[in-house]
């Protein structure tokens, strides 16, 4: 099973809910927020698809700005209409609202996506590693990595682990270098930026957290603010008085390997 920077930050905050996720494998339990999030992640691509289509010279004419919002609703009520996945009522009138701040936001200024939903690959050590971009921009300044998000701006900053490694993907992927990465905002229409460390060094940090899930044996619980969002309280010894045994299912766990260092 390919791990990704979900997978790192939660051994990092957490060896016994990483053990649990990953090694025994143990399902989450569905968040009300995630279809909101595939549909609008999937109207936004649709939409900066045909954008780029345009740009690229595949039309003839670049449609007007009426139009163009319409274009971005219409993509985002066909998640709604979907009946296999239906958006509630509240989850479509909020999604609308948020699509048209998107669009007023940004009217007239579109950046030329260099890729959009991409997936990636890298080895590190004996780990692979995946993601998927949701957009990556070519700006004068440089290739601009762009993460949209619906959850509310946290008042600490970006994960640099999270930018290490999409900046290694981006390099796997392409052979270039990102600038930056950007957390796009959905609730509040803001972006934040930080800006892109040496690859080496990226590299480094990445291969270290890598090297300590492949060298733990214990997988203790490590209390934090994380533990409120945990779905595996019942088995914890750190949270519950009587915790439940852990399902003996899975996969095996990656220990013992060689990283060379």
């Amino acid at each position: 099973m390919p791990l990704s920077y979900t997978a790192l930050k939660t051994f990092r905050d957490c060896h016994f809910r990483y053990h649990l996720r990953y090694d025994r494998g143990l399902p989450s339990r569905p968040r009300p927020a995630a279809q909101s999030s595939r549909a609008l992640h999937g109207a936004l691509h649709l939409f900066h698809q045909g954008l780029k289509q345009g740009q690229a010279g595949e039309r003839t004419w670049f449609p007007p700005v009426a139009v163009s919002l319409e274009m971005l609703l219409t993509h985002f009520k066909a998640y709604y209409d979907n009946p296999t996945r239906p958006l509630t009522e509240r989850q479509y009138h909020e999604g609308r609202a948020l699509l048209t701040r998107y669009w007023e936001a940004h009217r007239g200024q579109f950046p030329t996506p260099y890729l959009l939903e991409a997936p990636f690959k890298l080895h590190v050590g004996p780990f692979l590693l995946a993601g998927r971009f949701d957009r990556v921009d070519e700006t004068p300044e440089g290739f601009e990595i762009v993460d949209y998000k619906l959850s509310h701006r946290s008042p600490l900053p970006p994960d640099p682990l999270q930018l290490d490694v999409y900046q290694l993907g981006f390099h796997a992927k392409t052979g270039e270098e990102a600038k930056k990465l950007s957390f796009y905002y959905l609730r509040l229409g803001e972006k934040e930026s930080i800006e892109a460390d040496d690859l080496n060094a990226a590299q480094a940090r990445v291969r270290a957290v890598c090297r300590d899930i492949s060298g733990e044996q214990e997988f203790r619980p490590h209390e934090g603010v994380w533990c409120s969002t945990c779905d595996f309280q019942e088995f914890c010894p750190a949270k519950a008085r009587n915790p439940r045994p852990v399902p003996a299912t899975g996969r095996a766990r990656q220990l013992g390997f060689d990283f060379g260092l």
